[in-house]
Order: structure tokens, then C-alpha cells, then sequence
């Protein structure tokens, strides 16, 4: 469910960078502060962690916890809850500054793939602890919330934020009891036309919703499709989030290529839906939120 990497006892630079370029120089020394306050403070488990989240999920999961005095640095992308915007930027998801995380001097630096791995591996050589925790599943998120709970020192949080979770999920569930099953079509992007597929949280959400994932049979977790087998497979439900920057697309615009085919079921019953909440991708505490939303658009009924 997680990979840990601790780290060495002394930080040491890549082979094919001794020491040539001033950034490393700095890197290195600020590197070697961290090693030693770690050392001081005493063992992992009692120290009181910096942390540095390298993914809005992460962060969201610190602030579930009550961590968020332990954040010293999170991503650029990390936006919620609101009280995050105080917290120093380390870069971007995809591409961490690994000399701002070095001067942040943490304990703990935590990501979820597919963080930058020549990033992390710079950090590990720099001897800073990473843990990179999965959070493709449900489970794996369910894992990588008791995980991050352990870092901070806040088990006892983690299992009941956990808790917490399973029961808002099961309330919905209960009022989903006995709903019709509906073809739908998740999708993420339009150019190229980017499904929710198989193997991932969103897919078994729309499950637990009696809905039937029609691009699950790609056996992938982000299928690009073409329009017309889209098309083809008549969904009931349509439901066209996006991401990256066609989420500056108007809403209308983006629903305008589904209303062209007024024959298909999720067209012509007026069940086709223009925008997701962040919640619905972001694999974390918010998950029961993403559940309910998933839920009220397969089945409104349920929640009149």
C-alpha cells in the first residue's frame, strides 16, 4: 500500500554532481542541519514532526487530522480547506522545488505517486524521509490516511477521521438502497476524451451508486475514448468534469458536444452533468462528499 524511504545517516550529493553548482552546495548544508535536529529531537515516533505534503490529498488528510501546525510547506495546488493559503508553496505537483523543501528542514516529506521521481529521489539523496502512500483504491486511500496519520503522530485521529468516513458513506449507501442500476459515462477531459475507467476509487464509487461504469470494460484507469463509442454505449448518466486547463472552460461549451447527439439516454432524460467539485478528485477525507455527489447525480431521486 505505501512505499517508505528512510533516510541515510548522512546525506551525501549525486555522483554526477560533486559539488560544482552553488544551489547543491546550499541544498547539501541545509540537508545536514535537518539530519542533525532530527538526531536531537530524539526518536521518530516522539518527535514533533515538519512536515512537507507534496499533494493536495495529503494536505487535505493533515488538516482532517488536526496536523496543519505541522505543514511547514505544501504544493501549489494544494487549496483546501481555505486556511492552507498560509502555508509556503514547495512547487508544483508534478514538480516539487527540492531546494525549497530542503530549506524547510522537515522531518517527513509525503506524496502520492506520481509525484516527480527524479524529485523524491533527489530529496532521499539528500537525506531527507519520504513516504510515498497509493491512493488509487479505496482501500489504498483508507491505508494512506492511517499511514499519514502515523507520521504525524496522530493515529488515534487517523482511525476515527476513518470512522467518521465509513459511517457518512454508509448513510448514503442506506438511501441508495434498492435504486436502478444506470449507464454512466465519467469523463475528465475532452481533447483527447479521457473516461474514469477501471481499478481506481471513482470507478468503485459509481459502483456503490448502482451505477455501471461503461468505460470500466477498457480494463484501465484512464481509457481515452473515441466520441462515437462513446456514443455508442448509450450512458444514461453523462457526467464531463475536467482537469488541467479545460477547467477554464464555460460549462455550457464543454455539455455543447453531448447535446449534439439528443438521442442518447443521459441527453434526452436530462441527466447530463457539467462540473465536478474538487472533492470528486481528490482521494481523501473528502471522500464521503464525492460519494454523495456521485450518488445525487446517478440517482436525484434518492435525494429529493
Amino acid at each position: 500500500m505505501k512505499t517508505t524511504i528512510f533516510a541515510p545517516p548522512y546525506p551525501s550529493p549525486p555522483p554526477s554532481q560533486s559539488g560544482n553548482s552553488r544551489k547543491l552546495r546550499r541544498c547539501f548544508a541545509v540537508a545536514a542541519m535537518v539530519v542533525l535536529v532530527a538526531l536531537s529531537d530524539g526518536a521518530h515516533a516522539q518527535t514533533i514532526k515538519r512536515i512537507v505534503s507534496l499533494a493536495p490529498s495529503v494536505t487535505e488528510t493533515l488538516f482532517a487530522l488536526g496536523a496543519s501546525e505541522q505543514l511547514v510547506g505544501v504544493c501549489t495546488f494544494c487549496d483546501f480547506p481555505r486556511e492552507v493559503a498560509r502555508i509556503d508553496r514547495i512547487g508544483a505537483y508534478i514538480n516539487p522545488n527540492v531546494e525549497a523543501i530542503v530549506a524547510k528542514r522537515p522531518d517527513v516529506v509525503i506524496g502520492v505517486p506520481p509525484n516527480n521521481p527524479e524529485a523524491i529521489a533527489a530529496l532521499q539523496r539528500l537525506g531527507l524521509r519520504t513516504v510515498i502512500v497509493r491512493v488509487d483504491t479505496i482501500a489504498e486511500i483508507e491505508a494512506a490516511i492511517r499511514t499519514i496519520a502515523q507520521e504525524a503522530g496522530r493515529e488515534a485521529q487517523g482511525e476515527k477521521l476513518l470512522a467518521d468516513m465509513r459511517q457518512r458513506m454508509d448513510a448514503v449507501r442506506k438511501r441508495l438502497e434498492g435504486a436502478p442500476q444506470r449507464r454512466v459515462l465519467m469523463v475528465v477531459g475532452q481533447t483527447p476524451l479521457i473516461a474514469v475507467g477501471s481499478g481506481i476509487f471513482l470507478d468503485e464509487l459509481i459502483n456503490q451508486a448502482h451505477g455501471i461504469n461503461i468505460a470500466a470494460d477498457a480494463q484501465q484507469p484512464w481509457p481515452h475514448l473515441s466520441l462515437e463509442v462513446a456514443i455508442a454505449k448509450q450512458p444514461e448518466v453523462i457526467i464531463d468534469g475536467s482537469m488541467g486547463s479545460e477547467e477554464t472552460q464555460d460549462t455550457e461549451q464543454r455539455l455543447g458536444i453531448w447535446k449534439n447527439f439528443p438521442a442518447v439516454p443521459a441527453v434526452r432524460d436530462g441527466r447530463l452533468h457539467g462540473r465536478l467539485s474538487s472533492a470528486m478528485l481528490r482521494p481523501g477525507p473528502r471522500l464521503p462528499d464525492a460519494f454523495e455527489e456521485l450518488a445525487r447525480l446517478i440517482q436525484p431521486e434518492r435525494f429529493q
